[in-house]
């Protein structure tokens, strides 16, 4: 049985990295000369306290170019081969997107249940592109708009702990105020890039906000299926009930109706 003291001592120890990731990230924040500096040396200071072996920061969009982002340990020629991927991929890890969205930090194990179709579908596309088990998403969200993402890919089965997740969740409100800052400076244009706002309306449950969330963003009932694992029947379903609760009469005033974050 592990010891009071070892835990305790444990816990001082990860306090303190996270003390000091805050304090790398403010001098980056400050002293950085680029867009692109920050995101680099952001990278760098958060492998000190959560262990990946791949990452990506970007806005993930295919229209935003990828000179804007940085990727480590993949090649940008087969990172660009993968653009087509991406608008796809957004819907179908709609569920790990919505779960970054409420609370900044997911994980693939956060979202996909072990033996599920939609556990099955992460595996056989996503795993299978980027030849690794287990995925971290951070959003980077200023005035309830997503502006980009941090994903994090490690070879580990086991995932992401808990501790080092927690830590990334408590400084990406930093990061992503410092991010914007620096993409004002550089002046990237952000026109292109999807903004998916944050449903807050009481009336619905969580899963009925993340589909109103999926329809702000112009997705079909298809869409909404494949990213949540339902049926298509069962989108429809489910969006029907919301319009009828939220008194909608079309997919337009649902979006106008409900109550944003």
């Amino acid at each position: 049985m592990r010891r009071a003291g070892t835990e305790d001592g444990a816990s001082e120890g990860r306090e303190l990295r996270v003390r000091r990731l805050r304090a790398s990230l403010d001098a980056i924040a400050t002293e950085a000369r680029s867009l692109r500096e920050f995101r680099e040396k952001t990278l760098q200071a958060l492998g000190a306290v959560v262990a990946f072996d791949a990452a990506i920061f970007h806005a993930l969009s295919p229209r935003v170019p990828l000179e804007t982002g940085v990727f480590v340990g993949f090649d940008r020629a087969a990172i660009a081969k993968s653009l087509t991927k991406w608008d796809d991929f957004a819907v179908e890890l709609g569920a790990l997107r919505a779960i970054a969205n409420e609370r900044l930090v997911a994980t693939d194990r956060d979202a996909f249940a072990p033996g599920t179709r939609a556990r099955k579908r992460f595996e056989s596309r996503f795993v299978a592109l980027f030849e690794t088990p287990s995925v971290c998403v951070a959003h980077l969200i200023v005035r309830g708009a997503v502006r980009g993402a941090i994903v994090l890919f490690s070879r580990s089965r086991s995932g992401f702990s808990a501790p080092s997740i927690d830590a990334l969740r408590s400084v990406m409100r930093a990061i992503a105020v410092a991010d914007a800052l620096h993409e004002s400076l550089d002046g990237v244009a952000r026109a292109a890039v999807p903004v998916r706002r944050a449903c807050r309306d009481e009336r619905l449950t969580d899963k009925q906000r993340t589909i109103v969330e999926l329809v702000a963003l112009g997705q079909t009932n298809a869409d909404i299926a494949k990213a949540l694992a339902i049926s298509m029947n069962t989108a429809r379903n489910h969006l029907a009930r919301i319009m009828a609760r939220i008194g909608a009469a079309n997919r337009a005033e649902l979006v106008s109706l409900v109550a944003w974050g």
